[in-house]
Order: structure tokens, then sequence, then C-alpha cells
């Protein structure tokens, strides 16, 4: 009986443990807390922003750190007396060109209008003696021909008009050179298919020749608007010459040459303004013949000093000389007592810096000379601009065409600045 219970009661004792053993799982579930979900809030986002390219600064203008108005005349044509530019007839009507040359220049020099091939036009035009004298010829009295040329001077009376009309001076550009001059001119009866005159008929033909032409500006209304005559030019360099031709090879001592510039020389004093025209010697390549230059000059003025000095024509490369070359020439030249003008200067290129530093470096040059007292009389670029230059494949000038000015314009400019020169008006 007593083990009955027993058994009873472990049997109810193991039913209420399963019972709650069964129900844990249950009840735990019951009160395990279930943890939220956050829910993730979904932003659209920005959109990216396309990219800008980086802002490049704007270059700054060629020639903004320059003071305003400077331009070649109120520098290079106030330290050297004249800063001038070549143009040929047809230039006379052109505006853009002219507007140009009268911001920058005070001098011109005719490109091709004065040189003895323009002014001995034909040879079918032969005047008598007296026809000729009407005309205000000279014929010296060694003049033993019936005959002269007839001289056109339509050119040369515009240049003496545009430049008393402009307040510029001009530059008799040539009066003896072997080339343009025509070959008639040194034949018998001035025919092309004449003999070679004789040195005595040749002698007075020349003194004709300048005599006339010096004459004919000087009794001009403007011709004290002509301050310098390249009386003879390129001698060391002539081939194939009618001059040759009729004196032979004369070598650095050159009858001729000397005869030329004794015959300019008197025309000046007869007109009582010798000292206020330049007689010069122009030629090519003087860096490199300086020294038959000066020997050539130094027989010239033996008797009388009658070449003031040497045109430096100055048709450059880039570094071709280099500038040091060039100012050693001009310092040769001043220290033999001849006056320096650059009377044809442009400088071929193919990279414009390069030419702008080159050509800074040859005015820095003579602007230190200059300032140093030498006789340096005058710069001539050859040409308005590239456009009409004769070496426009090298883009030689200043100017690319005359309404757009170079990189080199602004450094030659800069070189006057950087000189210590420029004096604001």
């Amino acid at each position: 009986m007593r083990k009955t219970r027993f058994y009873f009661g472990v049997l109810v004792l193991g039913a209420v443990l399963f019972a709650a053993c069964g129900n844990k799982t249950e009840d735990t579930a019951a009160l395990t807390t279930t943890p939220e979900v956050t829910q993730e809030t979904e932003t659209t986002p920005e959109p990216t922003a396309t990219p800008k390219p980086t802002q490049k600064p704007t270059p700054t203008p060629m020639g903004a750190n320059l003071p305003a108005g400077i331009n070649l005349l109120n520098t290079y044509g106030k330290t050297f007396g004249r800063i001038g530019t070549c143009i040929n007839g047809y230039q006379f009507t052109d505006q853009t060109a002219l507007a140009l040359l009268k911001e920058n220049y005070n001098s011109i020099t005719l490109e091709n209008e004065m040189k003895p091939d323009a002014i001995l036009k034909d040879y079918r035009k032969q005047l008598s003696l007296d026809e000729a004298e009407a005309k205000g010829y000279v014929i010296p009295e060694n003049y033993r021909e019936s005959t002269v040329p007839e001289l056109n001077f339509y050119y040369t009376d515009r240049a003496l008009d545009f430049c008393a009309e402009n307040n510029l001076g001009l530059r008799g550009h040539t009066l003896v050179w072997h080339s343009q001059t025509p070959n008639w001119f040194f034949r018998e009866g001035y025919l092309p298919d004449g003999e070679f005159v004789t040195p005595e008929v040749m002698n007075a033909r020349l003194e004709f020749y300048i005599r006339s032409v010096m004459g004919h500006v000087y009794d001009h209304e403007h011709g004290d608007v002509l301050y310098s005559w390249d009386v003879v030019n390129e001698y060391v360099h002539a081939e194939n010459s009618g001059w040759a031709a009729v004196y032979g090879e004369e070598g650095l001592t050159p009858s001729f040459v000397k005869l030329a510039f004794e015959i300019a020389d008197d025309v000046l004093v007869q007109y009582g303004i010798r000292e206020n025209v330049s007689l010069l010697y122009n030629d090519f390549n003087t860096y490199s013949e300086t020294l038959q230059i000066l020997r050539l000059l130094e027989f010239v003025n033996a008797d009388k000093k009658v070449c003031d000095g040497v045109g430096m024509q100055s048709h450059l490369k880039v570094m071709n000389p280099p500038a040091i070359k060039f100012k050693m020439a001009v310092e040769d030249f001043l220290e033999a007592g001849l006056e320096v003008h650059l009377t044809e200067l442009d400088a071929g290129n193919s990279n414009p810096t390069f030419h702008a530093d080159y050509m800074y470096e040859i005015m820095e040059d003579l602007l230190e000379l200059k300032q140093a007292g030498a006789e340096i009389n005058g710069i001539t670029y050859w040409g308005i601009s590239d456009v009409t230059s004769w070496r426009k494949d090298e883009k030689p000038l200043l100017f690319t065409t005359p309404k757009t000015p170079k990189l080199a314009y602004y450094k030659v400019l800069e070189a006057y600045v950087d000189a210590g020169l420029y004096v604001e008006e």
C-alpha cells in the first residue's frame, strides 16, 4: 500500500516536471522581446556634378606691361634721331600701311623707286643737251656726248612731297649700284648693243647722273627732307658689273667709287648743306666683310673725308650673326671714325620667341653703345610688315600685317625701357 502511493507520487511528480519541461520553450519564446528591425531610409543620392574643365588663366596680352602709348617713334626715334621703314610706290595709297608708318616712324626709304633702273627708265628716251639743261639736268664740262637719257623723277618727287606733308625724313637709295642699273648705261650711244664706253666717258656719265639726281632733289621745294644718301651700294659684293666692264677689276681701290663720293660731297658743299646730310657706303654682311669695307673707305677718304660712314644693311637671321659679333662690327666702324646707320634691318626666323629674343639683344647692344656716345644715327626696318617683305617666307619684321604687331615688336620696346631711357610724355 505504501509502495503504491510511492509510485503514484513519483508518477505525479514526473508528470508535473514533464509538463513544466514541455512548456519551457514556449514560455521562453513568449518572454523574449523581438528586436525591432531598423528600417534603412532610402535616400536619393546627390547626382555627381559634371566636372568642369580646368580654367586656364587668361594670358597677359603682349605688351601689356609696357607703358601706355609707347611706340618706336617716341623711343628709338628720339634716341637715334631717325627710326624708319621702307615702302614701295604703291603704298603711298595704302591707308593701313600709312597709319602704321605715321605712328611708328619718322623716316622712309623707297625700296626700288630711287634706284638707277627706276630713274634711268628707258634708253629710247634721250634728250639733247639743251633739252636736258632746260629740265635742270647738270651737264659737266667733261661730257662729250650729244645726248643724255631722260630721267624719271615721278616717285622721287612724290616721296619728297609725302615726307614734307607728314614730317618724315627721306633716305636716298641709291646712286651707284652694280645691280638694278641698266646695262645700256655703260654702252656707247646708251644702246643695249653698243660697245662698253671708256673710263673717261663713264666718268662724265657718272658725274652727269649724280649731279642731276641730287640737284633735282635739292632744287625741289621739299628737298631738305632728304638727310642721307647711299652713294655707293654693295661694291664689295659686285659680280658681272657694268662698272667692272668699263673700269676693270680695281679691288679695294676703285676709282669710280671714290669719284662718286667726291661728286656727291661737292654737290652738298655747293648747296651749303654738307653738315646736314650723311653720305654713306651701304652693304650687306658688314659684320663679315668689316676689314674689307674699312680698307675700301680708307681709300675713298684718303684725300678728304667724303664718305661719312657705313650703312649696315643688317639682313640678319636669328643668331646669324650672334648679337655680340654684330656689336663688334659696329664698334669697329665707330672706332675708325665712321658713323653707322642700320639701313635695311630685318631678321629671318622660324620661331617667334627666338626672333623676339634676338631682336632684344641687338637693340640692347645698340642702345648701350648709343648711351656711351656712339654715332649711330638711324635705324631703318626693311618693310612695313611681313606681307610686303622681300623675305616674307622668313617672317623677318616686327609686324605680321600692318595691324598685327609681333612679340618681337614688344621686345624691341622692352629693350628700350630696360635701358632706362623711356620717359613718359
